[in-house]
C-alpha cells in the first residue's frame, strides 16, 4: 500500500517539483498540495496523509508553530519539516514541536525518499549534514565572529521597524502584510540570532551592522 503524503509549501515552483520527484515514485501517493495553510488545514480535517512535508518559512502562517498545532490535533501524522535554514535553534524547535525529520530544501531525491520511509514506519530520521549541525551546537563548537545570519529582503524591513520601536501592528500596516505574518517574520529572526526577546535581538543586530 502506497504511502500518502501531504504537501505544504507557499512556494509554488517548490511545491510543484516535489510533487513531480514524489509522483515518480510507485511506493509514495501525493494526495495534497497546499500553498496556503488554512486550505491545508482544511483538508487535514477531511482526509490526512500519512506523512506531511512541511516548509517552516510561510507567507501567513509561523511552520514551528503549526508543526506543534498539527501534532497535538493530529498525533498519527508523520511531519517532515522542509527548510532552507540550516540554525540548530530552527531544527531543535521544529523536533521539539512534533518532527520526525529535518531536511534542507537542497536534499536529494533519494534522502527526501528515505526520510518519507523511515517516519512512516514510526522512526526519526536525521540527514548527516543536519546532525552535525546539532553536534556541533552541542558540543559549542565557536561560530566565526563575522558569521551574520542570513536575513531575507523582509527579514531585514521587518528588522528595521522593530530597531526603530515599531508595534507589530504598526510594521503590518506599512508593509501590506498581516500581523501574523510579521509575528512570523519577528520569531524567524529571533531564531536566526539565537535570542530570546527584542532587546537581544536588536543588540545581536547593531554587533553584526545590520542596524545603527
Amino acid at each position: 500500500m502506497a504511502i500518502s503524503v501531504g504537501i505544504l509549501d507557499d512556494h509554488e515552483m517548490i511545491l510543484e517539483g516535489l510533487a513531480t520527484m514524489l509522483s515518480q515514485t510507485e511506493e509514495i501517493e501525493v494526495t495534497g498540495c497546499w500553498t496556503h495553510h488554512a486550505n491545508c488545514l482544511e483538508a487535514l480535517e477531511k482526509q490526512r496523509p500519512n506523512v506531511l512535508l512541511l516548509d517552516i518559512n510561510l507567507k501567513n502562517a509561523n511552520g514551528i508553530e503549526l508543526c506543534a498545532e498539527l501534532s497535538n490535533t493530529y498525533p498519527d501524522l508523520q511531519i517532515v519539516a522542509v527548510s532552507n535554514y540550516n540554525e540548530s535553534s530552527f531544527i531543535k524547535n521544529m523536533l521539539r514541536n512534533g518532527a520526525k525529520s529535518y531536511l534542507l530544501k537542497n536534499t536529494s531525491k533519494e534522502e527526501l525518499i528515505t526520510a518519507i520511509r523511515k517516519v512512516h514506519s514510526g522512526e526519526r530520521y536525521l540527514p548527516r549534514t543536519v546532525e552535525n549541525i546539532l553536534l556541533e551546537d552541542s558540543l559549542g563548537t565557536p561560530k566565526p565572529k563575522t558569521s551574520i545570519p542570513k536575513l531575507t529582503r523582509r527579514e531585514k524591513e521587518v528588522l528595521q521597524f522593530i530597531s526603530e520601536e515599531y508595534t507589530n501592528g504598526e510594521i503590518a500596516d506599512k508593509l501590506f502584510v498581516s500581523i501574523k505574518t510579521v509575528e512570523s517574520h519577528r520569531t524567524n529572526l529571533l531564531s536566526k540570532f539565537g535570542v530570546k526577546n527584542t532587546a537581544g535581538l536588536i543588540k545581536s543586530a547593531m554587533n553584526a551592522g545590520l542596524i545603527s
